[in-house]
């Protein structure tokens, strides 16, 4: 932006806050009033270059309808925006009586404070695009202000109308409408895309979870880092999708989801980038992530993360007081303040839906009936419902009951899928949980940890081995009057059961240290 009549000397420098001002609907205005547009428009510029000066304002380049101010103080530019628009008001316009009001030239006003230093050509600072990008998202009589205005002058009377992208911009930027008696109030949204979050839309109906949905809500109302925890397939991700769309409104700075990816080598420029941040060449991008999440108030779900990962998470949450963390992962982080939360089998109810979604899909539009008693054959174990979804288009639904109580591990492993998803988890587990995991296949009902213990010989080592399993989510439970009971999910005990057959363990102990199996067989 170049100056004008105002000098270097007289630019402020340092914390600046820049006013941007433009008629709405000048080229309509102009063509409507012809000539006379001449003198309406030399008028606007009378009236606001006047105001403008009063309030100390160094007016820098103006092209056509508009003005450039920039202010020392931002309080003096609020002032000269508000009085502007008073000027405005209560000058007299030409009338005609065709027309439903004076041909007012309704201007639109933005303010923003950020860091500029002038040279000789004005001002090079990206707060000054910005401040235009806030003027170009108010309507004619309204004054617009950013986040960093409204904190420079300590509290203004304002209506906060959320987060918007600025064109030009890759991060948000909250708006806040500037309010005064006698100005008008009502407008429609600003001129910018609202942003609240960069939640991706799931292409399916989301089916039940409506527990989960109300115990996870709760618990992120009350912590800062949440772990759900879940085996591959389970539904995780849509889970906490759902859960943030719900709530990202309560979050003033909205949500924002980062899926990771095992090439992701660092954790903190995956999260800045879903933030729409751009990397500083001269430092860390945690630094960078920090800086902006400093003061905002945000829900961060970051998906799929590892325990490399939690470095970067507890840095972001001890610098960044107002941040609340939701992460998925087959276990759980480890963290100091971590609340962990084991994501539970579906109810059969609601599996049994989304297995007939599901096998609907895989078979072009053709219902395949009621799945209840296959859902609940698999105790509505979802990696399980997802393989057999793609089976019940090619033998139908009573045909897979059959084969399901003759040999359930034969027909969900045919291609390796369930093995393949509980591999992962079994590869994980301790020499003692791998063998209480075998032993368990022995319990189709719900035990106690004494029931355990006992199945284990009463070693103390029962109590970790248990533990391992729980963080694994290989084991389902379940609450009863303040006790747990644990159960393994019919597919899980199918598969331990292979495990423990192929072992040779006819009574398994935790005492006897055999070497753990290498892979589950299907049978």
């Amino acid at each position: 932006m170049g100056a004008s009549a105002t000098s270097q000397s007289d630019l402020p420098s340092g914390l600046v806050t820049f006013l941007f001002t433009d008629i709405e609907g000048s080229t309509r205005l102009a063509h409507t009033l012809n000539q006379s547009y001449r003198t309406v428009l030399q008028n606007h510029r009378l009236l606001l270059r006047n105001v403008f000066k009063r309030r100390t304002g160094a007016e820098l380049l103006t092209e056509g309808d508009s003005f450039f101010v920039a202010f020392a103080d931002p309080m003096q530019a609020v002032r000269a925006a508000l009085e502007a628009q008073y000027a405005l008001m209560s000058h007299h316009w030409p009338t005609h009586p065709s027309w439903r009001e004076p041909a007012r030239p309704k201007v639109r006003m933005g303010i923003h404070t950020g860091h500029a230093t002038p040279d000789e050509h004005g001002y090079a600072s990206s707060a000054v695009h910005r401040a235009a990008r806030v003027c170009a998202a108010a309507h004619g009589d309204q004054i617009l202000c950013s986040q960093s205005a409204f904190d420079a002058c300590g509290g203004l009377n304002t209506i906060d109308l959320g987060l918007h992208v600025l064109r030009g911009f890759d991060d948000s930027e909250r708006l806040h409408q500037i309010l005064d008696h006698g100005l008008p109030r009502n407008f429609p949204p600003p001129l910018a895309k609202p942003r609240h979050h960069n939640l991706p839309a799931d292409s399916d109906e989301f089916v039940g979870r409506h527990n989960e949905i109300t115990d996870l809500t709760r618990l992120i109302a009350t912590h800062r880092l949440i772990s759900v925890t879940a085996l591959p397939g389970t539904g995780k991700t849509r889970l906490v999708r759902q859960v943030a769309h719900r709530i990202a409104p309560d979050y003033a700075d909205g949500a924002w989801y980062t899926s990771l990816r095992p090439t992701n080598t660092d954790t903190a420029a995956a999260i800045a980038g879903s933030l729409g941040l751009r990397g500083d060449p001269f430092r860390p991008w945690l630094d960078t992530l920090t800086e902006h999440l400093n003061g905002k108030n945000c829900l961060l779900i970051v998906d799929n993360t590892r325990k490399t990962d939690a470095e970067t998470l507890t840095h972001i949450l001890d610098k960044c007081p107002d941040v609340t963390i939701l992460s998925t992962s087959p276990r759980p982080l480890g963290l100091t303040g971590e609340v962990k939360w084991a994501l539970p089998n579906m109810k059969n109810d609601d599996a049994a839906i989304l297995l007939r979604n599901q096998a609907t899909a895989a078979a072009g539009g053709i219902d395949p009936g009621d799945c209840s008693a296959v859902a609940t054959a698999v105790d509505g174990f979802p990696p399980a419902i997802n393989i057999l979804a793609k089976i019940i288009p090619v033998y139908g639904v009573a045909e897979l009951e059959r084969r399901l109580r003759q040999n359930p591990l034969a027909l969900l492993d045919a291609r390796h899928e369930l093995s393949a998803v509980l591999n992962t988890c079994y590869d994980t587990l301790t020499p003692d949980a791998a063998r209480l995991l075998r032993a368990m296949s022995a319990l189709p009902k719900p035990a106690g940890v004494i029931d355990v213990e006992e199945l284990c010989g009463g070693s103390g080592a029962a109590l970790a081995a248990l533990i391992d399993l729980v963080d694994t989510s290989l084991v389902d439970v379940q609450r009863q009057g303040g006790a747990a009971r644990y159960r393994l999910p019919a597919p899980v005990r199918w598969y331990a059961d292979a495990l423990r057959r192929w072992a040779k363990e006819p009574a398994p102990r935790l005492e006897h240290r055999e070497p753990k199996p290498r892979r589950a067989l299907s049978i």
